[in-house]
């Protein structure tokens, strides 16, 4: 019995730059039936097939090797991203479970690399304030006895 299961290709937390062209894919894999279709969210808003601004694509029956079950790569592509488009996407076929991916579109010289380490920095930080804190607390306690 096969049993289909949907991934995202590549990282689940993406960062582009604004202006770039986006292309998010999923990929059904071990259902006996390709999915008749594959719906794409941004949030709670279910996003229509072709628009100005992005549009969806499905490839269906690609073949596993050794296997009788088959693969479908669904694709989301967004022209331009904006700011507006950061997100969570979610692509939810018909015969297989939803998954999501974190898109963050960044604007001007920003740099994904700055931005996870701002991030980076600011988790030490806060580290560093709880070890203090601890030590404080156990060194309070340690006068009382």
């Amino acid at each position: 019995m096969y049993i289909p299961r949907t991934e995202i290709l590549g990282d689940p937390d993406r960062y582009v730059k604004a202006g770039s062209t986006v292309i998010l894919r999923c990929i059904v894999r071990g259902a006996l039936e390709p999915p008749t279709f594959i719906m794409w969210y941004h949030g709670i808003d279910q996003l229509a097939a072709d628009s100005k601004r992005h549009k969806t694509t499905l490839d269906r029956n690609l073949s596993e090797f050794e296997s009788d079950a088959h693969s479908t790569i669904g694709s989301l592509i967004i022209e331009s991203a904006k700011k507006r488009d950061t997100g969570n996407y979610t692509c939810s076929p018909s015969n297989s479970p939803s998954v999501t991916v974190t898109l963050n579109v960044i604007n001007g010289e920003s740099s994904a690399s700055a931005v996870t380490s701002s991030a980076s920095v600011t988790k030490k930080f806060y580290s560093a304030c709880s070890l203090a804190l601890i030590f404080a607390l156990i060194m309070i306690g340690g006068y009382r006895t």
